[in-house]
């Protein structure tokens, strides 16, 4: 059967056109990397893992015994093929420790990236198996290491660019039901006066969700890095514990590991993490987390106490970012002495991979920049 066949007729993913047309390795280019590993005549087997209509798709692709992510997006996905790239000069793309997907190829036309795939559970499915603090401790260790990187790409992802979007998430609660638009405007006002100091930006995620976190057995595994940015580390802690936050309110036996989760989370941030920070945006990210009841086909049966009981938890660390005091967390912060050269080299890089050479000439200046911060 041809895998071809399993692909959604989607017209704003030009690379799904182009696969439905001309098959996975002859439209993605792979004909030659594929000659190189002598997987030339190996069969291919395709399966759509993710997939929201006009915006982007998701395929596990098997050759032989390789596999690979292909994601196939509507906008242009040449900054994450850029991030990757950085990534791995900064030493995130190996085989073993802190990693994320290495990136195998591009192709701006198409809107196509792909990367390897990474093997292993999901902090979700670990919480599930009852080993919260092993989720939680994942966690801790890709926070510690994002404290330390030296990448500055990706747009602003601040406190004020959370207040903006507050405003969306309170008017879909307000359209959802009259009363879950109350509370979530008493919120939104309560954040909006509770604002934390924020000190220099650094990688962030953006969608640091539970499921997006893998163990990898020797290290943690971070996926689907489509909406990074630059903002506080605090921002991605917020959104993890707000995810196993919310999977223990769905099922109340597993409350037990999320709070064992929360708890190795923060035990291995302390000197990382500011406490009252981590409480604010803990509370927007369950504000956020309240508003997807919009989508009608998503909602559960109890929905209205579902969104009550998040935004209610809200309320109640955003208080408790009020009465905290302002810490300065020891966070190694990287200098930038070639920072222009570094953003020319990866300007330069936005339409192909990094030749080796390349990717060599970003390791010197991102070393260059870890001895200045020592």
């Amino acid at each position: 059967m041809d895998p071809t066949n399993a692909l959604p007729d989607d017209a704003a993913l030009p690379g799904i056109v182009a696969m439905r047309a001309l098959g996975v390795t002859r439209a993605l280019g792979l004909a030659r990397a594929l000659l190189a590993l002598g997987l030339e005549d190996a069969p291919v087997a395709m399966n759509l893992v993710g997939y929201t209509p006009g915006a982007r798709a998701t395929l596990d692709v098997r050759v032989g015994q390789r596999r690979f992510a292909v994601k196939a997006y509507a906008e242009d996905p040449t900054p994450e093929a850029i991030l990757y790239q950085a990534l791995a000069a900064a030493g995130l793309s190996g085989d073993s420790g802190v990693r994320v997907p290495p990136l195998l190829a591009w192709d701006r036309d198409l809107r196509v990236i792909v990367i390897g795939w990474l093997e292993g559970g999901t902090a979700h499915e670990l919480v599930k198996q009852g080993r919260g603090q092993r989720a939680g401790e994942l966690a801790a260790q890709w926070l510690r290491c994002a404290a330390s990187l030296p990448v500055r790409l990706g747009p602003a992802f601040g406190v004020a660019r959370m207040l903006h979007l507050a405003r969306e998430w309170v008017e879909g609660l307000r359209q959802a039901d009259p009363t879950l638009g109350g509370a979530a405007t008493r919120l939104a006002a309560t954040l909006a006066q509770a604002q934390p100091r924020e000190e220099g930006p650094q990688l962030v995620h953006g969608t640091f969700y539970a499921r997006h976190l893998l163990d990898l057995g020797d290290g943690a595994g971070l996926i689907d890095w489509e909406r990074f940015g630059q903002g506080p580390l605090e921002l991605d802690a917020g959104m993890f514990l707000a995810t196993v936050w919310r999977l223990g309110l769905d099922h109340e036996a597993l409350a037990g590991e999320a709070t064992r989760a929360q708890t190795a989370l923060l035990e291995g941030t302390r000197d990382v993490l500011d406490e009252g920070a981590l409480a604010w945006h803990r509370a927007a990210a369950l504000l956020r987390l309240a508003s997807k009841v919009h989508v009608v086909k998503r909602r559960k049966a109890d929905w209205v106490a579902r969104a009550h009981a998040l935004l209610a938890e809200a309320a109640r660390l955003v208080e408790d970012a009020q009465q905290s005091e302002p810490v300065v967390p020891a966070k190694p912060r990287a200098f930038k002495p070639r920072g222009a050269a570094l953003e020319l080299v990866l300007q330069a890089l936005s339409t192909r991979p990094a030749t080796p050479e390349e990717l060599d000439q970003i390791r010197k200046l991102l070393d260059a920049t870890d001895d200045r911060a020592s």
